[in-house]
């Protein structure tokens, strides 16, 4: 699994919320090699905060994926909305 996690920019969890829902789900899912895509909420720290969990078949897709123009829009578009962002592979890719 590939995971993003973020905090969310003041005022803006409506539009990254859509963001994610709409524009990132669509992309990923369309990605050879990507299996799920899902989004949580957690705001129990007194910070709203989401993470993205994209399950992908193996480390050479997920560069694909990370490294193509598309990806990078999107990416610039996610950081409108959204801070203190952190990704990880969670656990081994098969």
């Amino acid at each position: 699994h590939y995971a993003v996690r973020c905090d969310i920019v003041p005022g803006r969890s409506e539009d990254l919320d859509r963001l994610l829902s709409e524009n990132a789900k669509e992309f990923w899912l369309k990605q050879p090699g990507v299996r799920g895509f899902q989004v949580y909420e957690d705001a129990l720290t007194g910070w709203p905060e989401r993470t993205i969990m994209i399950e992908v078949d193996n480390l050479e897709s997920l560069q694909r994926i990370l490294d193509s123009e598309e990806r990078k829009r999107l990416r610039r578009e996610f950081n409108n909305y959204a801070t203190n962002v952190q990704s990880q592979i969670l656990e081994q890719m098969i």
